[in-house]
């Protein structure tokens, strides 16, 4: 397995600072935010799709210092229910695609969207997390038939068309969000659609990463490195799914770097069982702690990630 840096944590930095800030970390490989939930400004899809030479003079920066992209990010809602919001994400999506072709990158890294209510030209997102009132239930076959299924039939003849492949990051929020959603979505897109394992978002909705490894395996083309602390108290009185925001001590979880909510032995765990399920791609860090300890936070991650690969 090998190591790479998402790169929204360098978002004021350029391509130059953000590939030396790689190397500085001894880490060969950058996963770039292509737009939509990304803010990071090292791949501007339309400048880099319609200028060739510019393109290729963007790429030689990477090889010069031997920089391979591990992966374009394009998360963001591709069913909104507003319908300027869903056709700005999902033409990211198209375009990030057509690069990654062209780049000859594999892994395409999104999520899978979240639908509004079909009938009612629900302009926000409705994302149903229990079974009942009954409503519920009318609802979610509703999006799924009519939103979710179009949309990734259509988006798996064109992943299939390019050549390169998607890993859905399951999260909350997104009409994939666990193991169980996954495979709903994967009878509909075949193989061409795999899974982002980021186990920061599992761990606050009581579900055990390495469970998922074992339960995914084949399915899991890309894993990112972030953490989740968990206030066992907080979630013993109020739960998991809370609205308040952000990553104070408020609510019972909060995201994380590795190691900071769950120790080495247990990292070294989901990497031999990643192994053991014949995953050997990307560790991707995702940064999450404050900007001003960005180089600290990625020093420690780095060290923490290469004793483990090591073993």
């Amino acid at each position: 397995m090998q190591l790479s840096i998402i790169s929204d944590c360098f978002e004021h930095t350029s391509v130059s600072g953000m590939l030396d800030a790689c190397v500085a970390h001894n880490v060969n490989a950058v996963e770039l935010g292509t737009g939509n939930f990304s803010s990071a400004p090292h791949c501007n899809l339309h400048e880099l799709l319609q200028d060739t030479a510019l393109r290729k003079r963007w790429h030689a920066e990477f090889q010069t210092r031997g920089i391979r992209i591990s992966a374009l990010n394009c998360s963001g809602n591709v069913l909104d229910g507003d319908i300027q919001r869903r056709n700005k994400a999902q033409k990211v999506f198209t375009d990030t695609l057509q690069l990654a072709a062209l780049l000859e990158i594999e892994n395409v890294v999104t999520m899978s969207g979240c639908p509004g209510e079909p009938h009612n030209n629900g302009a926000f997102p409705n994302w149903v997390t229990c079974d009942w009132q009954p409503e519920f239930q009318t609802l979610l076959s509703q999006q799924w038939d009519q939103i979710v299924t179009p949309f990734w039939q259509q988006a798996a003849s064109q992943i299939a068309q390019y050549g390169v492949r998607v890993a859905i990051e399951m999260h909350p929020g997104q009409v994939v969000y666990n193991p169980y959603t996954f495979l709903q979505l994967n009878q509909i897109t075949g193989d061409v659609v795999g899974v982002n394992l980021d186990p920061s978002h599992l761990f606050w909705q009581g579900i055990e990463p390495i469970r998922v490894v074992e339960a995914l395996n084949r399915h899991i083309f890309h894993v990112h490195a972030k953490d989740c602390w968990i206030n066992e108290d907080e979630l013993r009185l109020n739960g998991g799914l809370d609205t308040r925001h952000g990553n104070g001590t408020a609510r019972a979880w909060g995201h994380c770097l590795w190691g900071e909510g769950h120790d080495e032995v247990y990292w070294a765990t989901f990497v031999e069982s990643l192994r053991r399920n014949k995953y050997s791609g990307m560790l991707s860090i995702e940064y999450a702690g404050d900007h001003e300890t960005v180089d600290t936070g990625l020093a420690t991650t780095v060290a923490l990630l290469k004793r483990i690969t090591a073993q």
